[in-house]
Formats: structure tokens, sequence, C-alpha cells
């Protein structure tokens, strides 16, 4: 039992062992690490924005500075609010612009591309939320739900918006739209990533 515990100065010996090891691109890697943990910590729960950001990494190595950026990147998700991508867009512009070698305006098209798809995708959600709603309003049976309670068959009256959120087709069109749109954003996100040197 005892031979297989291993004591805090083993512990240390094996990591030691395992950083002389890596390569210095691999140490640079997570020392970076090290350093951008706190910051983004507190970029990510609001505490810091954008031009706090830029302050923050502003004497940084342009290593530090592109895994910021790769950071913030890979957090972007289509599920995001419009607010919080817009702030991490910022974020990632703002670091590009501490930069000797800029490519701002090819990351930044990129970037407003993705905010320019959840605008699209918005509008279309709702577009088809009002179409299902007029076909939903139009026809009284698809307001009704009969349950069964204890032997007894019960009708029971939905709301609009209660008689949509248990519709199969709306819950086939969301589970679609939502795939396409996050497929759609993975991918400018990769394009975007290339830029980011």
């Amino acid at each position: 039992m005892n031979d297989k515990i291993k004591t805090a100065v083993e512990i240390a010996m094996e990591k030691a062992a395992r950083l002389e090891d890596l390569s210095e691109e691999e140490k640079e890697r997570i020392e970076n690490k090290k350093k951008l943990n706190p910051i983004m910590t507190g970029f990510y729960r609001n505490e810091i924005g954008p031009e706090k950001l830029w302050t923050k990494l502003k004497n940084e190595r342009a290593s530090l500075l592109k895994q910021a950026q790769l950071n913030l990147l890979e957090s972007l998700k289509f599920s995001l609010e419009p607010e919080e991508i817009k702030r991490r867009n910022k974020g990632i512009i703002a670091i590009e612009s501490l930069k000797k070698d800029q490519k701002t305006s090819a990351i930044q098209q990129g970037l407003s591309l993705l905010e320019n798809m959840q605008k699209k995708a918005e509008t279309e959600k709702k577009q088809v939320f009002n179409e299902f709603k007029k076909a939903v309003e139009n026809n009284p049976q698809a307001r009704t739900r009969v349950v069964e309670q204890g032997g007894a068959k019960i009708v029971l009256k939905l709301s609009v918006e209660d008689a949509i959120a248990q519709n199969q087709q709306w819950k086939q069109f969301l589970s679609d739209f939502e795939k396409n749109y996050n497929s759609e954003f993975d991918k400018v996100c990769d394009q975007v990533k290339k830029y980011i040197s």
C-alpha cells in the first residue's frame, strides 16, 4: 500500500524531469498559460474589459498575445449573448493592436461576420416562430393537450407559446437551426484563427 503513495518530493521531481523533456516552445506555452489564467479569468468574469485587457498585456511577448487571442476566440460560441460576443471580439482586436505584424482588418472582418450571423439567426428564428404562432392561433385544436391522470383523460388548454414549445416540428426546427448555425459559426472562427499569429 505504502509503495503506491508518492511523496510531495517525488511528485515534484517527476514534474521537474518532465519539464526538462519539454522544448523551449512548450515551456514558454506553460509559462504563458500561468501568466494568462488570472487575466483571462478576470475578463470572463467581467471584472476587466477589453481596455484593461489591453493594458495588462501591453508589454507581453508575441507568443502570449497569440495565446490570449486564441483563448478568446475558442471561447466564442453561437449561444453566447450578442453583447458578450461583441466584448470578446473587442478583446481580440485590442490584443491584435499590440502586435508588430497586425492583421486587424482581416480579423475584424471575420469577427463582424460572427456578429452579423447572430443577428441574421435571430431574425430567422423570429420569422419562423411567428409562422408557427399564426398557425396555432388559427387552429384551436393545436392549443389543447389530452393527458391521462388517474385513469381519466383530461383536456388541457395551452397558451400559444406553450403549444409552440411542445410542437414536434418546432422542436425539430430549433434542433436543425442550432446545429446549422453552430457549424457555420465554428467555420468562421476557424477562418479567423488562421490570421492570428
